[in-house]
């Protein structure tokens, strides 16, 4: 799933909020979700790997840029 994060380097999935940062805000991220852990991906490279505390499923694939 491809995603934009926020100003301040925030996304939410499956209920979660999951900071990467903000050095990569702004930037459309790849996040692969796993059973325990969601995996965040930029240009190829994972810059953050966070433990998954949610059972709630991933119910939107389809997401919007952040505004600016």
């Amino acid at each position: 799933m491809r995603h934009g994060l926020s100003s301040r380097g925030w996304i939410a999935v499956a209920g979660q909020r999951l900071g990467v940062g903000i050095g990569h805000a702004a930037a459309t991220v790849t996040v692969e979700a796993a059973d325990a852990t969601f995996r965040i991906t930029c240009a190829g490279q994972v810059i953050a790997e966070v433990a998954r505390t949610t059972t709630k499923p991933i119910a939107r694939f389809k997401v919007r840029k952040p505004q600016r």
